[in-house]
Order: structure tokens, then sequence, then C-alpha cells
């Protein structure tokens, strides 16, 4: 990719190359521009626009084009302070998420599944989420408990089955979670509701504490915000006359897992972290 790219006169400076290298993602002052594939970016899009179109909170577009061969789309930045970075500053100063960040997370979720449940589509397609989830590629990384790994994922479908499938982001976790908006919607695909939702909890278990692994973890839920937030969106799933999302939280977090632990091979000790919690966690 190059380091920089000209468009209408801006000149939008690489960020980074997203996985699989076939797009990328610039940014000029308040504006990210996505760029590569045109199949990839065409897909990319026009899941963009259906979700403005159903109410999710997402970025805003800003224009669309052909560069080069390439395909891309402009839309609006939304700056650096996303909760990840809000809740690692609060456990710094005071050493827990403080309420009013915490209570920005329960509200961008509320907005978001509530938006969820206008996207169901009409059949479950469990093939579907188990690629979304990637986890045949895990059961190429993990060979000696492919059988389990299948058989654990074929009981927590049995679970899901009550749940409608709806757009999932792939990837709803703080990092990726503003108080007004969500973004990187690339890893999008369909699966059961709930998944994100309990994505967003669960998502910060599978990085330590120790500073000896490439990546760790920069803040923790206390088991009271977690069972705040359990009860938050037990009661969207209330409202649309669905079974407790908190009583299958473990099988949305063994999908999660599958998700997390798969391509880590750049991050060797982080990558055995993830593969010993979730053997001792789902498999064992």
């Amino acid at each position: 990719m190059e380091p920089s790219i000209h468009i209408k006169g801006n000149v939008f400076d690489l960020g980074v190359v997203q996985r699989g290298a076939t797009t990328a993602v610039y940014k000029f002052g308040n504006e990210i521009l996505r760029i590569g594939d045109r199949a990839k970016i065409t897909k990319d899009l026009a899941l963009h626009k259906k979700m403005e179109a159903l109410g999710f909170p997402v970025a805003r577009l800003l224009g669309e084009g052909e560069l080069g061969g390439s395909s891309y789309f402009i839309e609006s930045s939304l700056g650096e302070r996303h909760l990840g970075n809000q809740f690692a500053e609060d456990v710094r100063e005071s050493g827990v998420i403080r309420d009013a960040s915490f209570q920005s997370l329960l509200g961008i979720v509320d907005r978001f599944g509530r938006a969820q449940l206008k996207s169901i589509v009409p059949a479950n397609d469990f093939e579907e989420f188990s690629r979304g989830i990637h986890l045949d590629i895990l059961c190429e990384e993990l060979p000696d408990y492919a059988v389990a790994i299948q058989s654990r994922f074929r009981r927590c479908s049995e679970r899901f089955a009550p749940f409608p499938f709806v757009i999932l982001h792939g990837d709803f976790n703080p990092s990726n979670l503003y108080p007004e908006s969500v973004i990187d919607l690339e890893d999008s695909f369909y699966g059961p509701f709930g998944f994100d939702l309990v994505t967003a909890l669960v998502h910060i278990n599978y990085f330590p504490d120790s500073p000896e692994y490439e990546y760790v973890a920069r803040y923790r839920f206390t088991s009271a915000q977690s069972r705040e937030y359990l009860e938050a969106i037990d009661s969207i799933a209330a409202g649309a006359n669905l079974p407790r999302l908190s009583e299958i939280k473990d099988d949305f977090e063994f999908c999660r897992a599958s998700w997390s632990l798969v391509r880590m091979h750049k991050w060797p000790k982080l990558q055995h972290f993830r593969y010993e919690l979730f053997i001792q966690k789902f498999l064992a």
C-alpha cells in the first residue's frame, strides 16, 4: 500500500493495512478513507449503508469512488478517544472504570443492540456464523482439539436456536466503540443476536495482565459492573421476547474466543496464552 493517497486535493496518510492485505485505512484530518479490493470495499460499503438506514450508530459516510483500479469510501473520524482508551485512562487514574465511562458503554450497547433487532434475516445459517468466527481456521490451528471444538460449537448452536440471526459487527469491543457511534465494520457477518453484546464484556478476558506479553489488558470490569452489564443486555433481549443472554454467556464467549485465537502467529506469547485459556475453559 502507498504511504499516502491524494483524493480531491486531500492527502490521506496510511494508518493500517487490514487483515488479508487487500484493503487499507488512511486518514486526513477528521476523515477516514477505506480503500482496496473492489469486491471487498463494495461489500463493506453496502453493509455500512444498510446499517445507517436501519438506525445503527455508525460513522457518517462522506463519499465513495474509484481510484487506480481500487474502490474506496470515506467516513467521518471519531477521534482516538474510544471507550477502550477511556477505560484505560480511568484505571490509570483511579484504579477502576469510572461510572460515567461505564454508562457510556451501556448507552452505545443499548442503541446498537436495539438496531440489530431491526436487521433480522429469515433463516439462521450456522455455517455462515461458524465461518464468521473462524471456527474452521481454529480447528486447523488446534488439530488435536478439532473434534472437541466442533462438538462444543454444535452444542452452542442448539442453545442459540431461539435467537434470530442479525447483522453482527464481529469485533464489538470497547476499542471500536465511542459514546455516540461504532467503527470498523469490516469484520461484519450474520449470526445470533447476543454475540456482539456478550463480546463487549468478555473481549478483555483474552488479554493477560503480565507485561511479558505482546499485548496486555489495560482495564478490567468489576464484578458489579459485569452484573449490571448482563442485566442491561438481558433487558434488551426481554424487550424482544427473547431468553436471557446471561444464561448462555459462556456459549457466546466460546464463539468469541474462536474469533480471537486465530491468526496470532506474529504474537506467539499472546497466542499461547489464548490457546491455554481456551483449552482450559472450554475443552478440558
